[in-house]
């Protein structure tokens, strides 16, 4: 099965000139490598060879980025994420908050997610305006409590062994588990 080849626009004499200099820069110098192969009549299997990429990612580059956006889509640009400074009061009830049992709060379940501890922190207490949960992990670190990621138990000791309640909890996990596989399969 044969796969049409990736059409790259003509370049200009201007951009071609701005592309070898771009050669030298460590972020965006092999996306400029991959316009400039292209441009010299390589395919994109002959590019994978050269620079070691993905087929998708230098298609990507080629036809989304560069044809699309010239230069600037394939110039690296730095994120600015704003990280939220809270001060020691906010920090101190976040660890509190999370080194405790959410069933305290009238909750249904048992251990926090870093995500669920998130949401609960803006939309139910009106803590904070918003958190991201790697902001809540830097926190509990900044503290020294080290996060684990939250399970899921069928069963206990200390459940009543309701059949009932273990056949939601089955069936809910079946779900879970089917989900996260057409998830899985989807992006495969």
């Amino acid at each position: 099965m044969s796969m049409r080849d990736t059409f790259l626009r003509m370049l200009t004499i201007d951009e071609k000139n701005i592309l070898h200099l771009m050669l030298e820069d460590t972020e965006s110098g092999y996306r400029t490598k991959i316009i400039l192969l292209k441009d010299d009549g390589y395919t994109v299997p002959q590019i994978r060879k050269i620079t070691n990429h993905h087929d998708n990612n230098i298609r990507k580059w080629i036809q989304h980025r560069f044809n699309e956006k010239g230069i600037d889509g394939i110039i690296s640009k730095k994120h600015n994420h704003k990280h939220h400074k809270f001060d020691n009061n906010i920090e101190k009830q976040i660890v509190d908050i999370a080194s405790s049992n959410p069933r305290s709060f009238d909750l249904g379940f048992s251990t926090w997610s870093l995500r669920v501890l998130a949401g609960f922190l803006m939309n139910n207490l009106k803590l904070v305006d918003k958190i991201s949960h790697s902001e809540i992990r830097n926190i509990l670190l900044k503290h020294n409590i080290k996060w684990r990621k939250s399970k899921i138990v069928l069963s206990n000791k200390r459940s009543n062994n309701d059949p009932a309640e273990y056949a939601l909890k089955k069936s809910t996990l079946n779900i879970y588990d089917t989900t996260l596989y057409q998830i899985l399969y989807f992006y495969m």
